[in-house]
């Protein structure tokens, strides 16, 4: 199951950190750091028990980390790929959710998948520099038809 990231900002750089300490600062659990010790996080091995320097538990978890993947205006993240990814032949389509936003579709460039990502309205116009966009519009409905089709076979006589 997976949890939420630690906090590298509790750790304190100055100060030293048994297992038990370091979990606690966290908000990890005791195997979790004993896996870190294992996978190359420096600690001080002469005494018992063994202490982590906090400037090397937060290089460790800053090295460790991935850095999050900002997508540009007219990029989109594809799941398939894992990377932010440009609309195969800059083709978006906008669906108005509310008043003040939509959400953008396209298919990604490489792996042909569906990607999706809320926008503001507002940012339209500079994404319509960027790409078309279209703006698809469902079927009417019967009550937005001009002129509906009347069922009028219902009112013919039958002939005996």
């Amino acid at each position: 199951m997976a949890g939420r990231r630690p906090n590298r900002r509790a750790i304190k750089q100055h100060y030293s950190y048994t297992t038990e300490e370091a979990a606690n600062v966290l908000g990890v659990a005791k195997g979790s750091v004993r896996r870190w010790l294992k996978a190359g996080l420096p600690y001080l091995a002469d005494q018992r028990p063994f202490l982590i320097l906090g400037g090397d538990l937060r290089a460790f978890l800053d090295k460790r980390g991935k850095p999050k993947q900002r997508c540009g205006l007219a990029e989109f993240f594809c799941f398939r790929c894992r990377e932010p990814k440009a609309a195969a032949g800059g083709l978006i389509d906008y669906i108005p959710q509310t008043a003040l936003s939509g959400q953008l579709s396209a298919i990604c460039e490489e792996c042909e998948t569906i990607m999706h990502k809320n926008v503001s309205a507002s940012k339209l116009a500079l994404l319509e520099r960027q790409a078309a966009v279209s703006f698809p519009q469902g079927d009417p409905r019967l009550n937005e038809m001009g002129n509906p089709r009347c069922n009028d076979h219902f009112e013919k006589e039958l002939k005996a």
